[in-house]
């Protein structure tokens, strides 16, 4: 018998979306020693490595006492009359009333074909710490990572998808009495080549949660890694949709995170189970892989880099999700705000107790746990927890942040999807959920800005409140959704004035220079009021003399720059200026 207690929901990305953020990256066939972080130059420098997701494709499934002590299996004496902390890689469902496994991976191309994996096999064919869980507490079963077959989308070196669904979590000593706590989810797919090399498996270290890496090869670009064997990551092929089904016998609470784009969530009771199903295009993500002589850092950099020095071998900061935006912009003058790489991802996660922040929130969650939402991002660093609310703007605010361009010097696309559930959004307002409407925007420091083709759509119907935002650039935005009613909404018109085109005549000073756009608006007589969002747009054929970064806009050569500049939100009714930048030659 199988009863649905939260409706699937969907967020669809509107006709004009800007598609290259999830888009393929090349034909090219990866290696293990792609995507490699750089070695050290020597004594005096210190490091940066942020590549997404690169822990889940380290870890191995282990069962281990709270004082760190490996354990062979539940039944280990080592175990006995103790605490538990296992972290399990699901293995795939045998049965329909198996619980803790894989159900399904399948894809779907945009004309709207489907196809459904295989599973080939597991790999390797059994981790050094696999164990056998156990049902009565809700302890999955630990196997090691599988690789399914999906012959109606093949990617750039073949048809093999690997895919890695873990659950993390805490038992305590009186574990016949309570379940499995502090429960993280977290699911990845990844597209593979299994190469050949002189390659060992990840041995479990002892008494620490880490993992010891014997291969002789470099192996940074192994999703996984068996003797003599590696499952090389490679490129998502283009315009495809992967979906993922779970069997869980312990539910997920609270938020989701991750790395995929325009997400459609399935969340149901099956028997015993809870099934968690995820259809989503994977996101292009920025890494940052880099070095800088400590003495020469910016202070900002140098936070938590205990005992380096000029005269030491210093290590790499490898934050990978808390903290990692305020990281990537302290050091953006060293890696001169370009990506090292961007690959494709999709996974997802559940958000951890401890970084979930802010009293307003915490208090419209509290109560019996639920699943709340989900939140989706490619920035190279983003807050890892839901969105922050602001009582008194009534506003639920995300910082994220990435480098500006990519490896090639082209611009990196955003995206951010938010989706929470509507009741959740009344509590926060105190209005009825039917009332409720909101508005997106991208805030850099004091300006706010749609900047270049940004699109944006909010949808509330009554179970679901969803916003989506895409084609906006990076650097360290802060992406901000303003709740209203509608009331407040038609009660707050605002004259529109003329258009029109305006000549700004710009001296040869400006070039390499930015203008901010709140006093470019203001230079043009264009208003703006509380609550407006100012967005501007670059025409065609002036992109090779200007772009928009951050609050400004760049003038990168002397000539005529031609912009248009518009001010408005969801309670001013739109006002524009078509602008011509002439600067000197």
């Amino acid at each position: 018998m199988r009863s649905k207690f939260l409706v699937a929901f969907a967020l669809v990305c509107i006709a004009t979306c800007d598609t290259s953020a999830v888009a393929a990256q090349g034909n090219n066939t990866y290696t293990g020693a792609d995507f490699m972080w750089p070695d050290s130059p020597g004594n005096g420098y210190l490091g940066l490595y942020i590549d997404d997701d690169i822990t889940h494709t380290r870890m191995m499934s282990t069962v281990r006492t709270a004082s760190g002590q490996l354990c062979s299996s539940l039944e280990d004496a080592t175990c006995a009359n103790q605490s538990l902390s296992t972290y399990s890689i699901l293995p795939r469902c045998e049965t329909d009333v198996q619980s803790d496994c894989i159900e399904s991976l399948g894809a779907t191309k945009s004309g709207g074909s489907v196809s459904e994996g295989e599973f080939s096999r597991y790999f390797p064919d059994r981790g050094l710490g696999d164990f056998i869980g156990s049902p009565a507490l809700k302890i999955p079963t630990g196997a090691a990572p599988s690789i399914f077959t999906i012959a109606g989308a093949p990617h750039s070196a073949g048809d093999k998808y690997m895919v890695i669904a873990s659950v993390g979590g805490f038992s305590p000593y009186d574990r016949f009495q309570r379940n499995l706590t502090s429960l993280i989810i977290h699911a990845s797919v990844y597209p593979v080549k299994v190469l050949s090399g002189n390659f060992s498996r990840n041995v479990p270290s002892r008494n620490t949660a880490g993992v010891n890496h014997e291969s002789d090869e470099k192996w940074g670009n192994c999703a996984s890694i068996a003797d003599g064997y590696c499952a090389a990551r490679q490129d998502f092929p283009a315009n495809t949709k992967f979906s993922l089904s779970l069997r869980l016998s312990s539910a997920p609470k609270g938020w989701l995170h991750g790395r995929i784009f325009s997400p459609s969530v399935t969340y149901e009771t099956v028997g015993e189970s809870t099934r968690l199903k995820v259809e989503a295009a994977p996101v292009q993500v920025a890494a940052v892989a880099t070095w800088g002589k400590y003495s020469d850092l910016p202070s900002a950099a140098k936070s938590g880099s205990m005992g380096c020095s000029a005269s030491t071998l210093c290590s790499q900061l490898n934050p990978q999700s808390s903290g990692a935006q305020t990281s990537v912009d302290a050091w953006r003058s060293v890696y001169g705000d370009k990506a090292s790489w961007v690959r494709g991802q999709w996974m997802y996660q559940t958000i951890a107790d401890w970084d979930i922040t802010g009293k307003s929130l915490s208090m419209c969650t509290s109560g019996s746990p639920k699943f709340y939402g989900f939140v989706t991002t490619n920035a190279t660093g983003y807050a890892a927890g839901p969105p922050v609310f602001n009582a008194e703007e009534k506003t639920l605010s995300y910082v994220v942040a990435s480098p500006h361009v990519n490896a090639a010097g082209g611009l990196i696309v955003g995206t951010y999807d938010l989706m929470m559930r509507s009741d959740l959004a009344s509590c926060l307002y105190g209005a009825d959920i039917s009332d409720i409407v909101g508005s997106v925007s991208v805030v850099y420091d004091t300006v706010t800005s749609t900047e270049s083709d940004m699109r944006t759509d909010v949808f509330n119907d009554g179970i679901w409140f969803k916003v989506s935002a895409s084609g906006f650039h990076y650097s360290m935005p802060t992406i901000k959704t303003t709740l209203r009613t509608k009331s407040e909404v038609l009660a707050n018109p605002i004259p529109v004035p003329a258009g029109g085109t305006t000549a700004v005549q710009l001296a040869d000073s400006v070039v390499r220079k930015s203008i901010s756009l709140r006093a470019l608006a203001a230079r043009v007589q264009l208003t703006i009021s509380q609550g407006d969002v100012l967005s501007i747009r670059v025409l065609k054929g002036s992109q090779n003399k200007c772009f928009v970064v951050r609050q400004s806009l760049r003038i990168i050569k002397s000539g005529s720059c031609k912009v248009t500049i518009r001010v408005g939100s969801q309670l001013n009714r739109a006002r524009s200026r078509t602008v011509v930048l002439n600067v000197a030659r």
